[in-house]
């Protein structure tokens, strides 16, 4: 059976998502062995001497020459094995992961939403309205957000909500729902800085350029109301760069959530991590860059066959 266009660029994108994630795997393992350190002595502290060293170094493989802790890394992931970590003995990457992960993706999920709504809704205002200064305030929100560090904007949320208005949380997290809701906002805002302005920057040039198709025009020539032509009309075809934009910008949204995290005093991925660079812990430091290349690879991955889905012209391509 002959696959189409799209299928084929599905394929494609398929086959190179596995070869990246492999890529990863391989040059991870490598750089944690670069940070500077013998993790053997981090974990032994004042009682280090030379026969608990060679214990200890025998115990978690680390005797082995680099190839052969490659081979048994790679076979322990076929088996859906992490390793288990060096700083926390016997505790398993999988359940360091497991219990930081819910953490980051909620910190995530609510930039996802704020980002969305905000850059959307900010857009298509500049693109629609009659007043020149609406645009030019949108574009110079877009340019002044985009430019300003997002540990910065979550200090000065903290400062501005937290301290002075006394509204919300300043950081930590309250392990459960409902409460921890209230603990996201802040978090959520400043980890959306970057991606709102981007979507509102490519829905405001979407919708300019629905705008001006020959059925908008005849559509207004109809009388029909601004409002109805708006949303019924122009949003709906200009909200189709937003699928490609979250998708390519969710790694960078889990890069930006390792920062937030350490200013907001929350316990995810990114917490975990430096704890895993402080300590050398090589297999929590795989682990965790493993899942989020996985992460990242994936949401693209999606996006692209979301974007396929939803838009015919990407199928015909």
């Amino acid at each position: 059976m002959k696959l189409g266009a799209g299928a084929r660029r599905l394929a494609l994108r398929a086959g190179q998502s596995i070869g990246t994630v492999g890529f990863i795997v391989v040059l991870v393992f490598l750089l944690a062995r670069l940070i500077p350190g013998d993790p053997v002595e981090v974990i032994l502290g004042i009682e280090y001497t030379p026969e608990t060293a060679a214990d200890l170094r025998q115990e978690l493989n680390l005797d082995k020459a680099p190839l052969e802790q490659f081979a048994s890394y790679i076979g322990g992931l076929f088996q859906g094995d992490l390793g288990t970590s060096l700083a926390q003995r016997g505790r398993p990457v999988s359940s360091v992961i497991g219990e930081a992960m819910p953490t980051t993706l909620a910190v995530v999920l609510a930039a996802i939403v704020v980002a969305v709504l905000l850059g959307t809704l900010l857009g298509l205002v500049a693109a629609t309205s009659r007043r020149k200064g609406v645009d030019v305030a949108v574009r110079t929100w877009v340019m002044l957000s985009y430019a300003v560090p997002t540990f910065l904007i979550g200090l000065l949320l903290i400062l501005v909500f937290a301290i002075r208005l006394d509204w919300l949380p300043a950081g930590g997290w309250a392990a459960k729902y409902p409460q921890n809701f209230t603990f996201l906002i802040l978090p959520g805002l400043a980890l959306s800085a970057h991606l709102a302005p981007v979507i509102a920057r490519a829905v405001r040039q979407s919708a300019i350029d629905v705008s001006g198709q020959q059925y908008i025009e005849a559509a207004m020539a109809r009388g029909l109301p601004r409002r109805v032509l708006t949303f019924r009309h122009i949003l709906p075809n200009s909200v189709m760069p937003v699928i490609t934009l979250v998708g390519i910008s969710f790694g960078s949204l889990l890069t930006g959530a390792i920062i937030i995290e350490a200013v907001f005093g929350l316990p995810g991925l990114g917490a975990e991590m430096i704890k895993g660079v402080i300590s050398r812990d090589y297999p929590v430091i795989q682990g965790i860059a493993l899942i989020t290349a996985i992460g990242v690879v994936l949401s693209s991955f999606l996006a692209e066959l979301a974007y396929t889905l939803v838009d015919p012209r990407a199928r015909r391509s």
